[in-house]
């Protein structure tokens, strides 16, 4: 901790030393997203808060192979495998660890991704060979609207370019015969100002674990059109179907007996079939306004099919979303004072039906829920941006979001109805910039995470709790951004959100603890500090280190049952720690270029130990730290890359996740992460 200080300490210093001669490297200024849709960029010193942005280049030499490899490494993300499946790791954002629905919102091209009916995000429907740049909004996105309590994960994909036609393909293959494949072409149109993008991407696996793996076809195409610097369109088409197998977790027995690769429970699997049609304008208009809208229409059907200790079942869910925002923007002056102005309406429709089928060995027969809801979800925002200064900058809005679901129930008609929340969240914030390069602010933001339908109705013969009420947060942060040399940028931030009514899922049976209820709790509280240095002291040699400091804490005393059903009920007491939160993480790495064409490239990510599922009392031993270290060599000629991905180098077993089981186990489950394994590629580019 102290020396992270110490490295603070030294960016600021070194913004008074002269920059040495033989450096010849600048880490180019980053512009920032400031209004929901992409609209009005700014230089992230302006902006009263923590963006990460991560570009296409990055991602590249990252040699991640999913969206979530991405993320790892950035301050405040921490990645967990509940599943058994690389494809489908879940993502916490500042202590937010979706137990038992996330809490982050994820878009693509202005379009909320998270599925209606659960909030999760299947980051395996998102080509991640098609970013071109992703954001990180960390903390409560009043902007965004309702779900974003831990932040926002704003994702733009490429476009075609307009100088001439570019074809490209990647062939891969690594360990547990995974494979990729994937042929890209872009380029001009045989009509004026128009252009085009195209690829398809074809993954398998058999996955780290028996009866696992995956298979992924992944196609997207996009159609731009642009007129000088005041018109900009593009209508893009997504088309994914995968079915991914889920390993499941092991007792600890089965892992300290070196069985790491088993699979207790085999058959369970996740289908999907995704079709989106994304539309997005952008359109400067007189008096310095300034038009941009989205529409989409996107069509998804899943099945899922899971075998518990004591039950099965299977889930399949028929959603088709609509909907669009339409955002007006204004740049001018007020008092002779530089002022901003957005303001908009987002609208969405949302259908799902589900039909789950569910067996358990403590009752005969099936037990069949159907369900149809139909969700409309408005939401009005502003934003206000002025310069009272020229080094201060104050910033304040609002965003009001109603949600109004109307479900039926076809096997119960009882557990049909409505249900309409309404939540006015306000934001405010300040910028100063008292020396050039060199910006503190100051941000308070609430937001809103409505319960979704499957955490209001319980499937089998669980009590449903039609009473859940909204989770509300609070977001305080203060923090600097410092850029004291063209090849140094230095962050600090420290947050305080206390959340009322948190959503937690309690498990009530002793043989499968993913059947339970969800319940709310009257008060949470997630409070942290996050640092980040990033640097290019010269240009064959560039770094960067993240690190995080997250407490999750419950703040009122509450009772959840025992881990077996003869057990009493167990106390949770204010200051207990949320499970699955780790105390510290630290994502560091660095890319060395010892020749023109070559990269060679070290990351490592330490996770801190953190407690399990299950333990919301705190009284069982604490899911172990570990350091897993990952290394990438590139090597280009001309069009082509060749590149050798090598991940966890020292082979070393730990586990991102936990969940204590009662009878006849009674001990903890965990899903085992895999050992050392290598990926090697070709790609090519014209």
């Amino acid at each position: 901790m102290k020396a992270l200080f110490c490295l603070v300490v030294i960016a600021f210093l070194a913004s008074e030393l002269p920059a040495a001669e033989s450096i010849d490297a600048t880490l180019p200024p980053v512009l920032v997203t400031a209004t929901r849709l992409r609209d009005i960029d700014q230089p992230a010193g302006q902006v009263p808060g923590k963006v990460i942005v991560i570009t296409a280049e990055e991602i590249e030499k990252l040699g991640a192979g999913t969206i979530q490899e991405v993320l790892q490494y950035q301050s405040g993300i921490v990645l967990y495998d509940p599943i058994g499946n690389e494809f489908q790791t879940s993502v916490d954002l500042r202590g937010f660890n979706g137990q038992p629905v996330p809490g982050t919102s994820v878009f693509v091209d202005g379009i909320r991704v998270n599925e209606p009916d659960f909030n999760s995000i299947n980051f395996d429907l998102i080509p991640i060979e098609n970013i071109d740049r992703l954001e990180i909004v960390p903390g409560t996105a009043t902007v965004f609207g309702r779900n974003a309590l831990g932040g926002v994960i704003n994702i733009t994909t490429k476009r075609g370019r307009r100088d001439r036609p570019h074809t490209g393909f990647d062939l891969g293959g690594g360990s547990y015969a995974r494979q990729r494949y994937s042929l890209s072409s872009d380029g001009p149109l045989p009509f004026k100002n128009f252009d085009y993008l195209f690829d398809v991407t074809r993954e398998l696996s058999d996955g780290f674990r028996d009866d696992g793996g995956a298979r992924i076809t992944r196609l997207f195409g996009k159609a731009g059109y642009q007129f000088g610097d005041s018109t900009d369109a593009t209508l893009s088409y997504t088309h994914v179907q995968d079915h991914l197998k889920q390993a499941g977790s092991l007792p600890g027995s089965f892992l300290r007996a070196g069985r790491r690769r088993h699979n207790l429970t085999p058959g369970d699997f996740a289908d999907s079939n995704l079709d989106l049609v994304g539309l997005n304008v952008r359109q400067k208009l007189p008096a310095a306004f300034s038009l941009a809208l989205n529409a989409f229409v996107r069509d998804h059907d899943q099945e899922n099919f899971v075998r518990g200790l004591s039950s099965t079942s299977n889930l399949d869910t028929d959603t088709v979303s609509a909907g669009g925002t339409v955002q007006i923007s204004h740049e001018g002056t007020i008092l002779a004072k530089k002022n901003v102005a957005v303001t908009g309406l987002e609208y969405g429709h949302n259908r799902f039906e589900s039909i789950s089928t569910s067996a358990f060995i403590c009752c005969p027969g099936d037990f069949i829920t159907k369900q149809l809801t139909r969700e409309n979800i408005v939401g009005v925002f502003f934003t206000n941006s002025l310069s009272i200064l020229d080094s201060l900058i104050v910033n304040a809005g609002f965003r009001y979001d109603w949600d109004h679901l109307d479900f039926t129930g076809k096997t119960d008609p009882t557990l049909s109805g409505t249900k309409e929340f309404k939540r006015f969240s306000p934001k405010t914030g300040l910028t100063y910039t008292p020396i050039e390069n060199l910006s503190l602010y100051f941000n308070y933001s609430e937001g809103v995470r409505v319960p979704t339908i499957q955490e209001i109705f319980a499937l089998g013969p669980f009590g449903s709790n039609l009473n859940l009420a909204p989770m509300k947060s609070r977001n305080f942060e203060v923090g600097f951004k410092s850029k004291p040399a063209e090849w140094l940028e230095a962050a600090l931030s420290l947050f305080y959100m206390p959340v009322r009514d948190e959503i937690l899922f309690i498990s009530t049976d002793p043989l499968d603890p993913f059947s339970g209820r969800n319940e709310n709790i009257r008060r949470t509280l997630r409070q942290g500090m996050e640092v980040s240095l990033k640097l290019r002291p010269d240009r064959w040699i560039d770094a960067f280190i993240n690190y995080t400091l997250t407490k999750a804490t419950f703040e009122a005393d509450f009772f959840i049952p025992g881990i077996n059903a003869v057990d009493p009920s167990r106390p949770v007491v204010k200051g207990d720690e949320l499970p699955l939160v780790p105390r510290h993480r630290i994502g560091l790495g660095v890319n060395v270029r010892p020749l023109e064409k070559l990269t060679v490239s070290l990351f490592g990510n330490y996770v801190g130990e953190q407690y399990q599922l299950r333990d919301e009392p705190n009284a069982a031993n604490k899911l172990a730290d570990y350091f897993v270290l990952n290394s990438r060599i590139a090597y280009q000629w001309r069009e082509w890359t060749a590149h050798l991905t090598l991940n966890n180098l020292t082979d070393r077993k730990y586990s991102t996740s936990g969940i204590l089981v009662g009878a006849p186990f009674n001990e903890s489950f965990r899903v085992p992460a895999p050992g050392i394994n290598v990926f090697a590629g070709l790609s090519f580019r014209y």
